[in-house]
């Protein structure tokens, strides 16, 4: 099921410059490594907490990462700050 992520824009250089990528995935944490698996390179530039998460406009947090998402969900990446 594809899931639209948008990047922060200090991520998107690792992903030719895009502001979303689509991933497939189930869940929050299924979604997140498919994209780290597809964007091998994000993986050194994505600190594991230097960034919140939001599933069209509910904040989650990195613990959750079993909450499902459904086909056509928008997950937002967004830097927090003094990092990335």
């Amino acid at each position: 099921m594809p899931v639209k992520i948008h990047l922060p824009p200090p991520w998107r250089k690792f992903v030719n410059n895009a502001e979303t990528v689509e991933v497939n995935g189930s869940t929050v944490g299924e979604c997140l490594q498919n994209m780290f698996q597809t964007f091998p390179a994000l993986q050194g530039a994505a600190p594991p907490t230097g960034f919140e998460i939001h599933i069209n406009s509910e904040r989650i947090f990195s613990w959750q990462s079993d909450q499902p998402v459904k086909d056509g969900d928008e997950m937002i990446l967004s830097s927090i700050s003094g990092c990335c």
